[in-house]
């Protein structure tokens, strides 16, 4: 596994800081792109965050809670900072938490979404994150990729549309 230690996705949404910001946060949005497993956020800093496996996940052994972590940072609509950690398996799992930050900036009238994850001695959730394990995904490209086009588009890559 080649993924980097930093993983830095960016990506340019014609919509408002507050609309990525709700993409980001509100389990009504972040449930309908990407892989479609709603996540669910305390917003306040030392507050939970969890994302729970879809059906077809659970269907292929996924545990109930996929990600879970602790928010760090949280600055609507412009900045939220939060560790990250793998459940997919035990050995994804021991890697331990991980630093994901979202940055949200209105730039050239539309926002760029900039999500930079720190995986330092996390190899297994590197290489996920990255799309580098077959079968298992397009890691933040695809997802950033989805919530640009559900935003702009009311569809997601899948088909689900906006809440």
């Amino acid at each position: 596994m080649t993924a980097s230690t930093v993983q830095v996705n960016r990506v340019w949404i014609k919509a408002t800081p507050q609309a990525v910001w709700d993409a980001i946060t509100s389990t009504d949005w972040n449930g309908r792109y990407g892989y479609e497993c709603p996540g669910h956020y305390d917003l306040r800093p030392g507050g939970e965050y969890r994302v729970t496996a879809s059906d077809a996940m659970k269907e292929h052994g996924a545990p109930d809670v996929i990600i879970d972590d602790e928010v760090l940072e949280s600055d609507p609509p412009h900045k939220l900072v939060q560790t990250w950690r793998a459940n997919f398996s035990p050995e994804s799992a021991a890697e331990g938490y991980t630093k994901l930050t979202w940055e949200i900036v209105e730039e050239y009238g539309s926002v760029r979404l900039t999500v930079t994850h720190e995986l330092t001695g996390a190899p297994i959730a590197a290489a996920q994150v990255a799309g580098d394990i077959p079968g298992a995904g397009g890691g933040w490209a695809y997802i950033v990729s989805d919530i640009k086009t559900l935003l702009e588009t009311g569809k997601s890559l899948a088909g689900a549309t906006a809440p």
